[in-house]
């Protein structure tokens, strides 16, 4: 069950994007370096996906987050809103025009028990897996406590960061 809807393409002018955070995007903190603007809506949630480490980041020294398809799992993430004039800056940052990333627009499931299309960020070449960066992992933990995302999913990026070598 493949719930991509299509690459997208928001280009109309004064739009918003729901964009489903995941990874260290989850922390408003560090998001907002990028998209001063952005403003969390809900928290959400992508079934029959996980989180795997699948681009490894000189910068971070290791691994950063990429989404692959996992039947009955689920990636637990956040719905931000961002004003239109500042999704250039977050394509820039997640590498799209390198062509590492790309943005697509998929169904996630809100706390609010209703569908919502969202775009997210996910490699467009996956390689590894590899161990998250610890930095990286650091921000996603930050962002899931601040959402207050599912205890056991906090507890499961604790481990990851804990089994760092």
């Amino acid at each position: 069950f493949n719930q991509t809807i299509r690459q997208s393409t928001n280009q109309t002018i004064g739009f918003t994007m729901f964009c489903f955070s995941y990874g260290s995007n989850m922390a408003s903190r560090y998001l907002r370096k990028y998209c001063p603007s952005a403003a969390p809506v809900m928290r959400a949630d992508l079934p029959n996906y996980r989180v795997e480490f699948r681009r490894f980041s000189t910068d971070m020294q290791g691994g950063i987050s990429s989404i692959m398809e996992a039947p009955g799992e689920m990636v637990r993430g956040v719905i931000y809103e961002i004003p239109e004039q500042e999704v250039k800056a977050l394509d820039i940052l997640e590498d799209i025009p390198q062509g590492l990333y790309r943005r697509d627009t998929f169904l996630v499931l809100g706390e609010d028990d209703r569908w919502h299309h969202a775009d997210l960020y996910r490699v467009v070449n996956p390689s590894g897996p590899y161990d998250p960066a610890s930095k990286y992992i650091d921000m996603m933990i930050e962002g899931a406590r601040e959402h207050d995302l599912d205890p056991a999913y906090i507890d499961h990026l604790e481990s990851l960061r804990d089994n760092l070598a």
